[in-house]
């Protein structure tokens, strides 16, 4: 069971994923965090989203395997647009050079399975 984090509820959350399932899940978590949840299939749509509200969002969650504009596609293309939006990226692919580049951009890396004690803790503390 989850809690919420007492976050006000105008915190939003843009999240990508490119699985129906593991997508519809980790926004049902995230919204026990506190946030209004955005889906977006891929990083293409994620980033048409973002784009077209860009101060809408407080935190863009992305997984890394994604058709038409992957992850790290995805993270480079905000950080271009605002340096200051918490990113987290979730994968189940996480190797030395991608550790290195999701961090490079300033964004969290979390892998699959996601421990969500500990995503709840980090984004808390955004």
């Amino acid at each position: 069971m989850w809690m919420k984090t007492g976050l006000p509820p105008s915190r939003r959350v843009l999240l990508a994923d490119d699985d129906h399932a593991v997508r519809m899940l980790l926004g049902q978590i995230i919204g026990t965090f506190g946030f209004d949840v955005t889906y977006a299939d891929n990083g293409k749509v994620a980033l048409q989203t973002f784009d077209a509200t860009p101060d809408a969002f407080d935190l863009l969650i992305t997984d890394i395997c994604m058709p038409e504009m992957n992850g790290s596609e995805l993270v480079h293309a905000i950080r271009q647009r605002d340096q200051n939006l918490p990113i987290i990226v979730v994968t189940g692919y996480a190797d030395s050079t991608l550790v290195a580049e999701i961090h490079a951009c300033n964004a969290k890396l979390f892998q699959k399975p996601v421990n969500f004690e500990a995503l709840r803790a980090y984004i808390h503390s955004l």
